[in-house]
């Protein structure tokens, strides 16, 4: 079984050239739209990083960014 972790961060130069994902300020993280862009299932990921990202995007600032990347750990 795999489970994955999401890390995330606030910036405020995206780079829009790569493939991060990226959540405007004002904007929700929304998990099923992070799953469906990295093609991963939505219920690997665990609760609790969803939760602290969405925390995390509800939090930034007029022209900030949250840049969110995840990791899968296999147990």
């Amino acid at each position: 079984m795999a489970t994955i972790n999401l890390t995330f961060k606030t910036v405020t130069e995206p780079d829009f050239n790569g493939l991060m994902f990226y959540v405007e300020e004002g904007s929700l993280f929304d998990a099923d739209d992070y799953a469906d862009a990295y093609n991963i299932n939505r219920s690997d990921i665990d609760e609790q990083d969803i939760h602290s990202a969405q925390d995390a995007a509800g939090k930034l600032n007029p022209s900030e960014w949250l840049q969110v990347e995840h990791s899968v750990n296999f147990d």
